[in-house]
């Protein structure tokens, strides 16, 4: 940003250098911020899942009409990737078209609803620290200390996987990001702008459609051009998989927060596990005083006589299951080839269509076996059909014809290659699952 300005003051007069720092500064931290996560627009896509799970829940949770609001946000969910496309591209546009001065007054009205949205987002993120796991985000009565385990999604994403930052630091970031928000709303007359009004119309519209091209082939059409997710290629899942659970092993409680029932008062106590008889009798149950939280060591391993932190990564939720049990360690030490075909959602829909099954009507004869003893035998007195209704799932058209042209020959080449195939989805159902795979 410094650069900018002063190559700015050089070529050009500025009416005030400091705004033209202040475009120049904001401008190259959208675009930066906008490149990173367009790098890999998946990554954003799933951190937006993030909030919005989030949101479904704190809304589900309310005794009033908003409480209505959240079947909105799995609907919502489902179009993560566009989202995530649309907000990269607008980051990065606006990054530029505040380095170019574009439609000066546009441009700051556009850079405060964005940071106003980003302040909204992480200032959530952050609050939720305050609120119990059990408690809703707008019971404001219940909120407690601020414990990072609370919160409800884990980092802003502002970075996508390249930077993660402290819930807490995008906040105040956000927070002095209103400044020059402000700032250029009240004085957009003064922004400098750059070149002719036709060249920055052309630099603006084509860094949208360079950046939407390039958002789009790495969201549909390819890999991430840089992986900064866990499960980059490379990766061993198993010893990652190892280490975390290891690292989670050694956390040691330190330190717990008390709450007293009868006068509301919270405490925190820096009292270890192993001493637990001196907090039940400095706190006791019969005056009020119950377990509120835990204070906890980070995931760490030790080596070399060090403690070492482990950030705890989607490596450790990665778990597979089948009706007959546990697949996860059976696929992470296989030791030739497999393919593992993620399914993330079915798209299609249950629908009830009739079918013709066989009816079998049976008669039963009764023999006499001798004086004393009868037998009761069983017989097919006549074999016809019946139309009975039955429910089944129809994949929609379009993925329908990806597995069956693409996919189901690629798995079918791999088994005869001798490789595993697994298909893995989320549905808990398998009954779906089965429905799924015989009509595709």
């Amino acid at each position: 940003g410094l650069v900018l300005t002063v190559l700015t003051k050089l070529v050009k007069k500025t009416d005030n250098v400091f705004l033209s720092f202040l475009q120049h500064f904001c401008g190259v931290w959208f675009v930066f911020s906008g490149i990173v996560k367009a790098i890999d627009p998946i990554g954003t896509a799933y951190k937006m899942e993030d909030y919005f799970a989030a949101f479904e829940n704190t809304f589900a949770g309310l005794q009033n009409s908003f409480s209505g609001l959240a079947p909105l946000f799995p609907t919502l969910s489902e179009y993560s990737a566009g989202f995530s496309i649309f907000m990269i591209v607008l980051e990065i546009t606006l990054g530029v078209m505040l380095i170019l001065g574009y439609s000066r007054r546009l441009t700051a009205w556009l850079f405060m609803l964005i940071v106003l949205f980003f302040t909204f987002l992480t200032g959530f993120t952050y609050l939720t620290g305050y609120v119990p796991m059990e408690a809703n985000f707008f019971d404001f009565a219940k909120w407690g200390p601020y414990v990072d385990t609370q919160m409800r999604v884990t980092d802003c994403g502002c970075f996508g996987d390249f930077i993660k930052l402290d819930p807490k630091i995008s906040f105040f970031k956000d927070l002095g990001l209103l400044i020059p928000a402000f700032i250029f709303l009240f004085r957009s007359k003064n922004m400098h702008q750059l070149f002719t009004a036709r060249g920055r119309n052309i630099l603006t519209a084509l860094t949208a459609v360079v950046t939407l091209l390039f958002c789009w082939q790495y969201t549909y059409r390819d890999l991430p051009m840089v992986d900064f997710r866990p499960f980059y290629e490379g990766a061993n899942i198993r010893d990652r998989k190892a280490l975390e659970e290891e690292a989670r092993s050694n956390i040691e409680i330190i330190g717990w927060v008390m709450e007293n029932t009868k006068t509301g008062a919270v405490e925190t106590a820096m009292i270890p596990l192993e001493r637990y008889a001196e907090l039940t009798a400095k706190y006791p149950k019969d005056a009020g005083w119950k377990v509120k939280d835990q204070i906890k060591t980070e995931p760490s391993i030790e080596k070399d006589g060090k403690r070492i932190p482990i950030t705890e990564t989607k490596v450790s939720a990665f778990d597979i299951e089948s009706e007959n049990g546990p697949l996860t360690e059976d696929i992470l030490n296989e030791k030739g080839y497999s393919l593992m075909i993620m399914a993330y959602k079915f798209y299609g829909e249950k629908t009830t269509q009739t079918v013709v099954v066989p009816d079998t009507t049976w008669a039963y004869d009764t023999l006499r076996v001798n004086a004393d003893s009868m037998r009761i035998e069983r017989r097919v007195a006549e074999v016809g059909t019946k139309k009975v209704k039955q429910e089944i799932y129809l994949a929609s058209a379009g993925y329908g014809d990806i597995f069956r042209s693409k996919i189901n020959p690629l798995a079918a080449a791999a088994t005869e290659a001798g490789w595993k195939v697994y298909a893995v989805n989320t549905y808990q159902d398998s009954e779906v699952a089965e429905m799924f795979r015989k009509n595709i």
